[in-house]
């Protein structure tokens, strides 16, 4: 069994009131594994040399058109994911009629290149969501050969070096470096361990911490923009992040940040 899904197994029947959030993900990341394990791995035409004058530039490196798509295998994850979110009571029965519609629509490729490219889709509900696990996989590939062939190191921007997407979570490192990781193809880049990922705020007086008992995971709240990002602490956690699992992991720390900003 695959850790993440170990992981949240065992996080539903240690914290019952998690179990539906678990259960979930666990549906997600099998349905868009099964795709993951059909794919090509993509061939970048650029050379070394190029790559890393682009990152040296303050250029993310992935285009829309390097993504081998599978328009078929996309239409259905599209439809899987919607219908997984419906079953969890996620998204409505209108919801998921619209979101259907939208992976049979003829200009699916061209709204996928939209999201790709930052522009938000605000007339269906939980569209980037879904959008999200569609592409995860061929983002996640794609990334992966990328990575292969230029380092990250350099980069310390607020997002991905990859597909320029903000960072969904965080890591510590043992030697206490922070790690940003992507929320659309998981990749990692380092970044200042106290500045906001979000809105760039420096000033450490204006950004608060807190972190769970054991310590394994903290969060940081940029006060001046509200937005956060949760961590594990690789100093204290007994085994790596989990990226699919970790942030269901700290649910309870999204609830005290809310309940902090009064939400």
């Amino acid at each position: 069994m695959p850790r993440d899904i170990a992981e949240l197994k065992s996080l539903a029947e240690r914290q019952p009131e998690l179990a539906t959030a678990a259960e979930l993900q666990i549906s997600l990341i099998e349905t868009t594994r099964r795709v993951q394990g059909r794919l090509t791995t993509p061939w970048i035409e650029s050379s070394t040399e190029t790559l890393a004058a682009r990152l040296a530039a303050g250029q993310s490196l992935l285009e829309f058109d390097q993504i081998l798509f599978e328009w078929n295998d996309v239409r259905l994850l599209i439809r899987q994911v919607a219908d997984i979110l419906r079953r969890y009571d996620a998204v409505d029965a209108d919801g998921v009629v619209a979101l259907h519609n939208v992976g049979r629509a003829a200009d699916l490729p061209e709204r996928m290149r939209a999201w790709f490219n930052g522009t938000p889709s605000p007339d269906v509900e939980m569209l980037d969501e879904v959008l999200v696990w569609a592409a995860r996989p061929y983002l996640q590939r794609t990334a992966e050969v990328l990575q292969q062939r230029v380092n990250f190191e350099g980069w310390r921007r607020r997002t991905c070096p990859a597909c320029a997407a903000e960072p969904d979570f965080a890591v510590i490192t043992a030697t206490g470096e922070r790690l940003l990781v992507c929320g659309r193809c998981l990749v990692r880049w380092p970044f200042a361990a106290t500045d906001c990922p979000f809105c760039g705020n420096s000033d450490r007086s204006s950004i608060t911490s807190m972190a769970t008992a054991d310590g394994i995971y903290r969060v940081a709240i940029c006060n001046p923009c509200g937005r956060y990002i949760k961590a594990l602490d690789g100093r204290k956690s007994p085994r790596p992040l989990l990226p699919y699992a970790d942030p269901i992991v700290t649910l309870p720390l999204d609830a005290a940040v809310m309940r902090r900003q009064g939400k």
